[in-house]
């Protein structure tokens, strides 16, 4: 199909009159009309919306004035981000269903460079867990087995790039959110750096451990993507922006990298299936000389200071709602909420005290080395409709996700990349962390395995 062309393709087509970015933007939203109620992907789709800015786009192509790389291709927003003229419902009965009335500064990004937002994509009620589910607006299911779950909370994002209806899409990832469900679907991932794409208007009960992020399925247009959004903007006093240490060393030989391969005592808790992915990776980068060694590093206490953030962040969004409209809410929600309690003030500065150190630990690693490979999550995709796999020991959904907190609470920027071992039935998440503005490392990484584990469209994508 036309529109799942990469950026580079397109742009080049574009510029030589072969396609036009209306036509390119009817495929897509013809495609997401078909696998729409397969997926239940989608919160909206604004064809009149999309159509008229690929008009405007064909426009600029057609006077030779395209306003930026991403002039005219097709893209997606999770739900949480405030889009002006659409709803921002969060995934939610209690949330108001009124249009925003301004778009948060990377949607307006996006949008200034060209980009056509085709809609928005589901997520569980307020971003709060690894599946996409809720009371409101129903599963959203994986594009490789409709039985299955694409995780979450970015989860309609992952199964819109998946099921090949945009190349990319911006999802957030407080403790996971674009990683877990890139892993279970078999894309791209990125938490980018804290700060590097700016989040504003954008409240949220989850504070500096909220990501904006993309997800993708190719390095190449993330990377084009980050371009656009990522830097500083008055408006978000969090934001940063990539320096020149940081593009230099993005653009290194990945031959020259130090990958520190994480304690296999550190992730023994993964199923085969993830053990012979980050396998597989590690022979690959060592089946082209790249030098790895086994490092240590207190990944599941790291991770345990960012789920009990999290799970305070889902206190207080219970917390947030009228007791009248709790009875709207996921239950589970409402169970998390009240497991956590009352907040603590002594325990939370406890927990910045725990997160200082382990944030300390791991700059010092990072001296050592360039980056830390480990899995994304010990598990791969498990039944719809449950919060943990069958015959799970532990109801808490974070009892699974074991390895993506500790980055949310570090700030340093992680890539799920998906790998198929072999007799995998489905997407096995590798991830990779680099320290503070690493993310052009990443990506970069990134592009030199898609050359050599070419990454997979689901079946759904055929059409």
């Amino acid at each position: 199909m036309i529109h799942q062309q990469s950026f580079s393709d397109l742009r080049h087509k574009y510029r030589q009159g072969q396609l036009s970015p209306v036509d390119v933007t009817r495929s897509a939203l013809q495609h997401a009309e078909r696998v729409a109620s397969l997926t239940n992907a989608f919160a909206l789709l604004d064809a009149d919306r999309a159509l008229a800015a690929a008009r405007r786009s064909e426009r600029r192509w057609r006077d030779g004035l395209p306003v930026g790389d991403l002039d005219g291709m097709p893209m997606t927003i999770k739900e949480f981000a405030a889009v002006q003229g659409w709803p921002t419902r969060r995934g939610s009965l209690t949330t108001s269903a009124d249009p925003a009335p301004e778009s948060t500064v990377f949607v307006a990004r996006l949008e200034s460079a060209g980009a056509v937002l085709l809609g928005k994509t589901r997520a569980p009620e307020f971003n709060w867990k690894g599946v996409t589910d809720s009371p409101g607006y129903g599963i959203t299911r994986n594009p490789w087995n409709p039985d299955l779950t694409p995780g979450g909370s970015s989860g309609g994002c992952a199964a819109a790039v998946a099921s090949g209806v945009v190349r990319l899409s911006f999802g957030s990832d407080a403790g996971g959110s674009v990683r877990i469900p890139a892993a279970f679907s078999g894309i791209l991932g990125l938490k980018p750096t804290f700060g590097l794409i700016p989040v504003v208007p954008f409240p949220s009960h989850f504070s500096n451990t909220a990501h904006v992020g993309p997800l993708g399925v190719s390095s190449a247009d993330l990377v084009e993507a980050m371009q656009v959004v990522g830097g500083s903007s008055a408006r978000d006093w969090t934001s940063v922006s990539e320096d020149a240490e940081a593009r230099a060393a993005g653009e290194s030989p990945i031959e020259d990298l130090r990958i520190g391969l994480l304690n296999m005592n550190r992730w023994r808790e993964s199923v085969p299936m993830v053990r012979a992915g980050v396998d597989l990776v590690a022979e690959v980068l060592r089946a082209e000389g790249v030098q790895l060694r086994e490092v240590d590093f207190d990944l599941g206490g790291a991770s345990s200071v960012g789920r009990e953030l999290y799970e305070l962040a889902c206190a207080q969004i219970v917390r947030a709602i009228p007791a009248k409209d709790r009875h709207l809410l996921d239950p589970a929600l409402v169970a998390c909420a009240a497991a956590v309690g009352e907040p603590n003030l002594q325990g939370y500065f406890g927990l910045m005290q725990q997160r200082d150190a382990h944030g300390a630990a791991l700059a010092a690693l990072f001296e050592t080395l360039d980056v830390l490979l480990m899995p994304t999550v010990p598990v791969t995709a498990f039944g719809i409709g449950r919060n943990v796999p069958t015959d799970w020991p532990d109801p808490n959904w974070f009892s699974w996700n074991l390895y993506t907190p500790a980055f949310n609470a570090l700030h340093v920027p992680a890539l799920s990349y998906p790998v198929w071992p072999a007799g995998a039935e489905m997407p096995v998440g590798v991830q990779f962390a680099a320290r503070k503005l690493g993310d052009r490392r990443l990506l970069r990484l990134g592009a030199w395995l898609e050359r050599r584990i070419p990454i997979r469209l689901s079946p759904l994508a055929e059409g």
